[in-house]
Order: structure tokens, then C-alpha cells, then sequence
């Protein structure tokens, strides 16, 4: 990022030097930015733990990428003019349709796995019947606009609707009832598939009668897999910010290390108000305690 500010705000020739596993990103990220040509070159990872002499080898060496010398590639950079030397307005694709072709139910488990829409793990098949269900729960549009997400700053914001937060929640298995805590989370503009190159999770704490409401736990096993709003209101969390904001791909869009175990429920539970020392979250930011 630092290389093409460098680049293209100032006009001064620069190279990259990044290690190989940050690959997909580093193309994914000067795209983005207008400057697909931009120039940098790759040494092997990892670099932490290494000797002096082992890294001298790294920069004396090849790219383990295109197999070209390192020094090589970093002179041809900065003494050859290249295409993304000017940035270009670069236009991207951030819709999906809103109906799949129907099919068999094993089929269309199959298309969402292989489309990276899911976590992985089963989901409940968003049918038209079921979205409606979930829209119920809302006096807002289907079509209104609920948020903007992305996973980084390097990144566009996708917009996405009230209806595409509804998809998401009834793949996660969310009661109807959950949907206005879900559609605040989405239009809170944090992803809980944010990339770092730590490997962080999202938590929720949901606070207010709606706690009560729904049915959501603050007592004892709350982190825990054992309360059905706790456990699919996260999941419907990691599973619309995933999805609206264009995917989470490891390597390209989530550079998270080794990953963190609770991004698959996002952490959610409710804030135990009643016999908390404090004042309650949302009475702390200016509402009333009954709102």
C-alpha cells in the first residue's frame, strides 16, 4: 500500500518486496487500487527467525514466485517505465443474484458450498417462503439499503439490502424473532470477517429487553454452544459479513494466519444488566434502560 502511494501520488518508482504468501493479496490489492501493473517482487516466507546471512540468501536469490533473480526484478522495476504507472479507475462486479435456478436440495447444498456463500458447515437453504418469514420482523424494505461492508481498508464497500441480510440469517438458522438484533449487526458497518494478519474473531454483546425477548442467554454457558439466539445470531453475523462484503478468501481477502475457531459463531451473547456492577452499555451511550 505504502509502495503505490509512493508511486502514484508522488511519481517516484517503487518496488515492493513482500513474501510469497501474501501473493493473491498483494494482486487483489493493487487492482483495487487502479494499478494492476504496479511493481514488486517476492522473497520466500517467513522472514521472522531468520539469520542475517539466510536472509542476504533470500534477496541474492530467486523470487519464488516467477523464479526470476530478486535484485533483478527490483531494478527492472524502478529503471523501466510500467503500465500502472497512472492510475485507472477500475470498475468491479459487487451484486449477486437474487435467485438461484432451482434444483435438487443436495444440488443446491452443493452450489452454495462451491460459491464460498457458507462457512462451511450446513446451512438452512434460503427459499423465498423462509426470506419472507424473516422480513416480517422488520417495518424497513426489502430493497432499502441496510449497510455497507469490506474486509479491509484496501478494499471497495459493497452495499447490500435489507432482504440480503434475511438470505444470510435464515442460512444461519435464525428464528424470525432474531432479525431486527441481525439487521442491526449488518448496519453496523463492522465485518466479522475483517483481515488482519492476526488471526482475530468478532464478539457481540447484545444488551437491552430484547434480550429477554428472544430468549438470549447471559448466564452460565453463554460463550457456549447451548442458546439457539447466542449461537445463530453469530452465525448469521460471520455468514452476511462474509457474503456482503464480497467474500472471504484465504490469501486473497482474509489474510488471518492460522484463523481463530470463533469466527464460526462470532463470540454472541447477551450482557448479564441485572447483576452487573455497572451501568448498562447502551444507558452508558444515551438510552433509556427500557428502550
Amino acid at each position: 500500500m505504502h509502495a503505490i502511494t509512493i508511486d502514484s501520488k508522488y511519481g517516484v518508482p517503487t518496488v515492493a518486496i513482500h513474501t510469497n504468501a501474501f501473493e493473491k493479496a498483494v494482486q487483489s490489492v493493487t487492482q483495487m487500487h487502479g494499478m494492476p501493473q504496479a511493481r514488486y517482487t517476492f522473497v520466500p516466507q517467513p522472514v521472522m527467525g531468520k539469520t542475517a546471512e539466510q536472509l542476504r540468501a533470500y534477496v541474492d536469490g530467486k523470487s519464488p514466485i516467477s523464479g526470476r533473480p530478486v535484485m533483478q526484478e527490483v531494478i527492472e522495476g524502478l529503471t523501466r517505465p510500467a503500465e500502472g504507472d497512472r492510475v485507472k479507475e477500475t470498475k468491479f462486479e459487487r451484486s449477486t443474484p437474487r435467485l438461484v435456478e432451482a434444483g435438487a436440495e443436495e444440488n443446491l447444498h452443493r452450489l452454495f458450498l462451491d460459491n464460498n456463500w457458507t462457512d462451511k458447515l450446513p446451512i438452512i437453504l434460503p427459499t423465498e417462503k423462509k426470506v419472507a418469514e424473516m422480513l416480517a420482523h422488520t417495518s424497513r424494505k426489502p430493497d432499502e439499503v441496510a449497510g455497507h461492508l469490506r474486509s479491509n481498508q484496501f478494499r471497495q464497500h459493497w452495499e447490500f439490502t435489507v432482504e440480503k441480510v434475511a438470505v444470510n440469517a435464515v442460512m444461519a438458522g435464525a428464528r424470525p424473532e432474531y432479525f431486527p438484533v441481525i439487521l442491526a449487526l449488518a448496519a453496523s458497518g463492522v465485518s466479522a470477517r475483517g483481515s488482519t494478519t492476526s488471526s482475530m474473531a468478532a464478539m457481540v454483546v447484545v444488551n437491552g429487553p430484547i434480550r429477554h425477548e428472544i430468549g438470549m442467554n447471559a448466564g452460565t454457558g453463554a460463550m457456549a454452544p447451548y442458546n439457539h439466539a447466542n449461537a445463530t445470531i453469530g452465525r448469521a453475523y460471520g455468514l452476511l459479513s462474509q457474503n456482503l462484503q464480497g467474500g472471504s478468501l484465504p490469501g486473497d481477502s482474509y489474510m488471518g494466519s492460522q484463523g481463530n475457531g470463533y469466527a464460526y459463531s462470532s463470540v454472541t451473547f447477551a450482557e448479564n444488566e441485572e447483576r452487573s456492577p455497572w451501568t448498562p452499555f447502551h444507558v452508558q451511550h444515551g438510552f433509556k434502560p427500557d428502550r
